[in-house]
């Protein structure tokens, strides 16, 4: 949903060669699954951990190139030494750890909130946990191998016996709640979706002013969502933290229907109405700049929350 940029050149050939030979010294450890997202995933995690200041777009982009051009022989000759074994090791450990977090959490979600999960269930659940990690942002090739995997190995029923750390609990109850919230996170993804297709299309990053803005407006006309979700019980931070994930992680959202494009429409009587304010005040000063930019928007406005996924409550 996000503004579409030209495909990017192709990985260097070193940088091709060491994920190639982390990711056979990886199949030969640990061994390599089936499914096209997982493998996405370790080579996503892979050159994060090679050039952990790369971007997540542009690792993404790799992993995907990389992937398109994977070949069974490709894996069998290359080159493994100790370097690409060590890579993928720290790859092998970074992913046991997430898993074993996503585990502790669902396992204490489905005993204290639903014992009962449907595989689409589970997908839906370890997809909105992510976000409740406490590590380093995931990539969204990392963030589908994740999804994709936990789908395959969740147990619900073993999870009802499994000792739980209290930790996981207090994660748990996040979970319960940002799940409750999904009516109202999807509206408000469909209306950033229509704000940003109709007037923001360069915009390449959705800042968590515009998702507020977004919510306070979806909140004034939740009658036309069908969403009866009061504002006193919304935990506004988790669900702008669950949104923008959704939006530039995941890079996915609903299409937006008639009501989220007509809010839109009232999103950005606001947004124009501070700019012509802003404007008339600073007169030939740049206002747009940081109400609409590569980092979203940034406005003080009635719409806009104070708040940030940071700054969740205790």
């Amino acid at each position: 949903m996000l503004a579409e940029n030209l495909p990017p050149a192709a990985p260097a050939p070193e940088v091709a060669t060491m994920l190639i030979g982390g990711l056979s010294a990886y199949g030969r450890l640990y061994g390599l699954p089936n499914s096209p997202e997982q493998v996405q995933g370790i080579l996503g995690t892979l050159l994060r951990l090679h050039q952990p200041h790369k971007s997540a777009a542009l690792v993404d982009a790799v992993a995907q190139q990389v992937l398109d051009g994977l070949t069974p022989e490709a894996l069998k000759t290359a080159i493994v030494n100790r370097a690409s074994s060590a890579l993928a090791k720290e790859a092998y450990r970074w992913q046991q750890h997430l898993e074993q977090r996503l585990q502790g959490i669902l396992a204490a979600y489905v005993q204290s909130y639903a014992p009962l999960l449907t595989p689409e269930r589970v997908k839906l659940a370890v997809t909105t946990a992510l976000p409740l990690l406490d590590d380093r942002p995931l990539t969204r090739a990392e963030s589908f191998g994740l999804i994709s995997r936990f789908v395959q190995i969740f147990d619900p029923e073993g999870a009802i016996a499994a000792a739980i750390d209290p930790a996981y609990r207090a994660l748990a109850a996040t979970l319960a709640t940002a799940l409750d919230q999904q009516p109202m996170a999807e509206a408000v993804g469909e209306t950033v979706t229509a704000y940003v297709k109709k007037y923001a299309p360069t915009l390449t990053n959705i800042g968590a002013d515009l998702i507020a803005a977004a919510l306070s407006a979806v909140l004034k006309n939740q009658v036309d969502f069908n969403a009866d979700i009061q504002l006193t019980v919304i935990d506004e931070a988790l669900l702008i933290e669950q949104v923008s994930f959704q939006l530039n992680i995941l890079q996915q959202s609903p299409p937006p229907s008639q009501t989220a494009r007509a809010i839109a429409d009232q999103l950005n009587a606001v947004v124009e109405s501070y700019r012509q304010e802003r404007s008339e005040q600073a007169g030939t000063l740049d206002v747009t700049a940081g109400l609409v930019s590569g980092d979203g928007l940034s406005i003080s406005s009635p719409l806009t929350s104070t708040r940030r996924p940071g700054d969740r409550p205790a």
